[in-house]
């Protein structure tokens, strides 16, 4: 069988490999459609199983996208999706603790937070639907050219009166 890269052929791949063979012109024996849609939903969706760098909360998991330059400042993304339909709060420059650290120890706070076509300076508040992936990018300012690897980025990240920080270590800026 051949499989393009796709979200489809990313599962059908997946469910082989794992022992379940699903096809249109097959019953399936000894399995309920509800058991394979189960197994289906239950795992990562395919933008966040591509990623290496994911972080697992109680009631989100994010991955990071990476970060890029804009001019002297530098935007990060990371896809963040609810384990259950919570609103959440992604913070920016609220509390000062989204902030992204240089290789030589220097600290660039947030500057600016957008998810969607919402963007705001202090944070952002939304339901994150279930299961769902959402891009949330952050910017930060004033970076010198000469930066071109950060050791870390925080993101102040919250849901249902807890907050967690999600971070990412070892980033580096495309050349």
């Amino acid at each position: 069988m051949v499989y393009r890269t796709s979200a489809f052929g990313l599962l059908a791949l997946t469910l082989l490999v794992s022992g379940v063979s699903v096809s249109a012109s097959q019953r399936m024996t000894g399995v309920r459609e509800s058991q394979v849609n189960d197994g289906i939903n239950s795992r990562r969706d395919t933008q966040l199983l591509a990623q290496a760098n994911v972080n697992e909360y109680k009631w989100y998991e994010a991955a990071f996208q990476g970060c890029k330059r804009n001019g002297p400042s530098v935007q990060c993304a990371v896809v963040v999706r609810g384990k259950a339909g919570h609103y959440a709060i992604a913070r920016c420059q609220e509390g000062n603790l989204t902030r992204l650290f240089d290789t030589s120890g220097n600290v660039y706070p947030c500057a600016k937070i957008k998810i969607g076509n919402q963007e705001a300076q202090s944070h952002l508040k939304l339901k994150f639907p279930q299961g769902t992936p959402v891009k949330v990018t952050l910017t930060f300012n004033n970076v010198s050219s000469q930066v071109n690897e950060f050791y870390k980025i925080e993101i102040s990240f919250g849901y249902i009166g807890d907050t967690d920080l999600l971070e990412f270590e070892d980033i580096k800026l495309p050349r």
